[in-house]
């Protein structure tokens, strides 16, 4: 999923439609084109520096993908993980420490994303 996220990114689609596209190919969810365009104001922590939106995109996956309770408890874990390997989910701070704009965010939200929900699938057997 990293890498497709990246190639979106790339391409200049936003953080939260990077990963909301790379999960759509790697999951099959069948995610519609309208989704991808309602997600044209969620970046820039929503235009306000607040929550990675990136992180936002992996919560919709979640969302797609499992039910209500147990997307609250992936993105729970989404958010720990992400929040130990930069030490804050909020985008003002993240973008202040990043040169090269948002690449390796969206890259590693969306490598976390995967990892969360390989997790949920094996505990679910």
């Amino acid at each position: 999923m990293r890498e497709l996220a990246v190639k979106y990114y790339r391409k200049g689609f936003n953080c939260s439609q990077c990963i909301l596209k790379a999960a759509n190919i790697v999951y099959n969810i069948k995610v519609p084109e309208q989704s991808f365009n309602m997600c044209r104001g969620v970046d820039a922590g929503f235009g306000s520096g607040n929550l990675c939106c990136a992180l936002v995109g992996g919560v919709m996956v979640f969302g797609l993908m499992f039910d209500k309770d147990v997307t609250k408890c992936m993105r729970i874990r989404l958010f720990e993980l992400f929040q130990q390997k930069y030490s804050s989910i909020q985008c003002a701070a993240l973008t202040r420490r990043m040169n090269d704009g948002c690449e390796q965010i969206v890259a590693d939200a969306a490598a976390l994303t995967q990892r969360v929900i390989e997790e949920y699938r094996r505990r679910a057997g």
